[in-house]
């Protein structure tokens, strides 16, 4: 017979696992459906700097600049379709932060508590996107060519997987890169750790669906440069679907089962996308429809995910939070709350938001500004080093990353 201390001895550590599991950001954007939501909510009026952790060299981008023109969509002053790496990305996990460098070659990770470094996993090319964090393992991509697994206690190698057979090096940033980098980082979803690998629609492309304890290949795709597809940005998923964006064209969906490609999603390119909880991807910010002067302001097009049939543009929206009916937006140099609340305030420059619980975070040019989401009323704002374009939220801590290399630390 168990005692009954036996039971409650049980029942606590259930309860401790679950309440680590939902303070956790384990993933880019919280999630695979990358929704930028999560329960944590901290008193935002309370949060003040705790720590500054500052990466030798800043970010190296993987596209630089700005596109002054697009000519194919006859758009002048364009939304960047491939802003995925202008800071390091991050996420946060068992008391740890963990960091995509891309000047550094490395997936970092830092001690929550007060940023010193605790280990560092250097690679032989720039890691852009997110890591993923899954049963106390981490999962990157790099420009090497390569899926990483390693230990989140020491990053201590668990696996890699080189997804091209081609193994050809061509510079970049005064480094050699592969031609068919993972530019997608790596999405564990159904017992697999999806990843993709290439760079040029003219050439192949690969999706793999590996096992996340062994890296051995599950599934393995070749995208034909026939069909002219890449793979480029975060990978989301719903149950039955994978989603793959591509930057300057429209997302590529795949039944998660078999990997089969499905098809190609109507709207613009862009690197951004989240999936709503009823099967909507929303995603941007695009130019037209890959058909001339379509439409000449960027959006974000949303469709469903079901079938992937259009349902509406949201014009001069190029970053959005979709919370039920709430929707929180980013247009032009505007904060806008929509489907429940309804504001607007001006913000220069906005380039990313997260919800946590009932505030809004949103990031911009040197600042990081606290929203009473019902209200729209401000309840902090923190000056920060440089444009800010990751956020997270993990242990009733704000994490912020900016392009100058800095993670800042709120809490």
């Amino acid at each position: 017979m168990i005692s009954k201390s036996t039971l409650a001895t049980g029942a606590l550590t259930l309860f401790l696992a679950l309440v680590a599991n939902a303070a956790d950001w384990p993933t880019w954007r919280h999630d695979n459906k990358r929704s930028g939501v999560t329960t944590d909510n901290p008193d935002a009026t309370t949060l003040t700097r705790s720590w500054v952790h500052t990466e030798p060299t800043p970010p190296q981008p993987a596209w630089y600049g700005t596109m002054q023109r697009d000519a194919w969509n006859n758009v002048s002053k364009a939304k960047p379709a491939r802003a995925y790496d202008k800071a390091f990305n991050l996420i946060a996990a068992n008391r740890k932060v963990f960091i995509a460098s891309s000047s550094g070659n490395a997936c970092v990770a830092l001690n929550a508590s007060d940023g010193q470094p605790a280990w560092r996993h250097p690679v032989s090319g720039a890691v852009r996107l997110a890591p993923a964090y899954h049963n106390e393992k981490i999962y990157f991509g790099s420009d090497d060519g390569q899926a990483y697994c390693v230990n989140a206690s020491d990053g201590t190698p668990v696996w890699s997987h080189r997804g091209a057979p081609d193994k050809t090096l061509i510079p970049a940033d005064n480094k050699l890169m592969s031609r068919f980098p993972c530019r997608t980082g790596v999405l564990i979803e159904n017992g697999k750790a999806w990843c993709g690998f290439g760079l040029i629609p003219w050439k192949d492309n690969y999706l793999a669906a590996l096992h996340p304890d062994t890296g051995a290949p599950v599934i393995t795709k070749t995208i034909s440069a026939a069909q002219w597809y890449s793979l480029e940005g975060p990978l989301l998923a719903t149950s039955n679907h994978l989603f793959a964006l591509q930057g300057r064209v429209s997302p590529l969906y795949f039944t998660l089962s078999d990997g089969n490609l499905q098809g190609r999603l109507p709207g613009g390119g862009g690197t951004f996308a989240l999936l709503t909880n009823d099967d909507k991807l929303i995603h941007g910010p695009g130019h037209g429809n890959n058909s001339w002067a379509k439409s000449r302001t960027y959006h974000l097009q949303e469709t469903n995910a079901t079938n992937g049939a259009a349902i509406s543009r949201h014009s001069r929206a190029h970053r959005m939070l979709a919370n039920g009916s709430e929707r929180f937006s980013l247009i032009r140099d505007a904060v806008q709350a929509s489907g429940g609340p309804s504001w607007v305030n001006t913000l220069p420059e906005p380039n990313t938001l997260i919800l946590c619980g009932t505030t809004l975070y949103v990031g911009g040019k040197n600042t990081v500004i606290a929203y009473d989401k019902t209200s729209g009323n401000i309840l902090n704002q923190w000056s920060v080093n440089g444009d800010v374009h990751a956020l997270a939220m993990a242990d009733n801590r704000l994490l912020v990353s900016t392009h100058s290399g800095r993670i800042y630390c709120f809490q």
